[in-house]
């Protein structure tokens, strides 16, 4: 039997998963450890040396890289190293996959690649009309317009996607609350707020209850418990308080406001990537132009994600953690890249193994 395994490989995360569905996630600051990626790689596969690895990346941006160029290839030295005796296929945005030595002359298609991916495979499960895919992560979220199950972006890069509205930049744990809003109501003031790393959106969604309390992750901008009691701490310092200054009445209601404001960045880009998936139709000349896109969830913040197409009158008709597991949800990305490698680059995989390998 051919093992297969799929790498997401971010700038703050690391996932894998197999075409089965088994997944694993695992916190890897890029930034701080990317001398270490090669050894993470092979701690996060169950599978010792899979017969065929298929990979995708984001963690190219981390600023320990010079340039993209420089994060791609390190990256892809990284995964030749973790696994010397697999096959390795890169997925490009051109929506195929290349060898780790075509895709390192190839960084602006290899570099931030992982949504293109999800969206490719994905896609098939409405392959009639127009859909959009939302995948809310920790970090960002990625809003795809699709006609007919393909992926239909206005463009490829990072920075072409931001301009669009199909790159939004907040996720549910790692966006720094001073770059949600810069300030905030308390008995009928405004109050401006500190410009410091005190608290993420995961202290909101904790104190909201759409996160929960984990007294080991330790992953905050403190350093310390994912907790409801530690969140409302980081919060009250925003506004260059401590808990003793202000009830949990007001914290709460804070957080809300924080909470309101990132959904309303979400709808507004939604809005955008929908307005132009229409105009998208119209010069094709489609009859469905008028039809509501029908929604596909996933990412970690698949919850938040639903509240926002709701808040703009879309339903979702897929939602990866409801309708599959909140594991899969959260590793869409390496699953979805496990199920494509594993489709379109296993017969050519079998033709190089040898006999005892091929299945019957």
């Amino acid at each position: 039997m051919t093992s297969v395994l799929g790498l997401d490989i971010g700038g703050a995360n690391l996932k894998a998963a197999d075409p089965d569905g088994q997944v694993q996630t695992v916190v890897f600051p890029m930034w701080q450890q990317h001398r270490e990626l090669p050894d993470r790689l092979r701690e996060l596969s169950w599978i010792d040396q899979p017969d065929l690895v298929g990979a995708t990346m984001t963690g190219e941006l981390a600023d320990c890289f010079d340039r993209k160029a420089d994060g791609v290839a390190w990256i892809l030295d990284s995964v030749q190293q973790a696994f010397p005796e697999s096959e390795i296929r890169i997925w490009l945005t051109s929506g195929e996959f290349a060898t780790p030595d075509d895709a390192v002359d190839l960084p602006q298609l290899a570099a931030a690649s992982n949504w293109h991916a999800l969206a490719t495979w994905i896609g098939r499960a409405v392959p009639d009309g127009p859909a959009i895919l939302m995948d809310t992560g920790s970090t960002t979220t990625d809003i795809i317009p699709l006609i007919d199950g393909l992926p239909v972006p206005s463009g490829l890069s990072d920075m072409e996607r931001l301009q669009s509205g199909e790159l939004v930049y907040t996720g549910i744990r790692r966006t720094p609350l001073c770059a949600v809003m810069q300030s905030v109501t308390l008995n009928e003031h405004q109050i401006p707020l500190a410009a410091e790393l005190f608290a993420t959106t995961q202290d909101v969604h904790l104190l909201l209850e759409s996160i929960a309390e984990d007294a080991n992750d330790v992953q905050t901008a403190d350093g310390k418990p994912s907790t409801v009691r530690d969140a409302q701490r980081r919060i009250v310092r925003m506004l260059c308080c401590d808990q003793s200054e202000l009830n949990d009445q007001d914290i709460n209601d804070i957080a809300r406001q924080f909470a309101r404001t990132q959904r309303n960045q979400l709808a507004s880009a939604l809005t955008r990537v929908r307005t132009n998936l229409a105009q998208h139709l119209r010069q094709a000349k489609r009859q469905d132009v008028e039809i509501a896109p029908r929604m596909i969830l996933s990412g970690s913040g698949a919850f938040l994600a639903a509240e926002v197409a709701a808040e703009c009158g879309l339903s979702a008709s897929i939602n990866l953690a409801e309708s599959v597991s909140s594991s899969i949800s959260e590793a869409a990305c390496a699953f979805a890249l496990a199920r494509l490698v594993s489709e379109r680059c296993r017969d050519e995989l079998l033709e190089t193994l040898p006999f005892q390998h091929v299945e019957m």
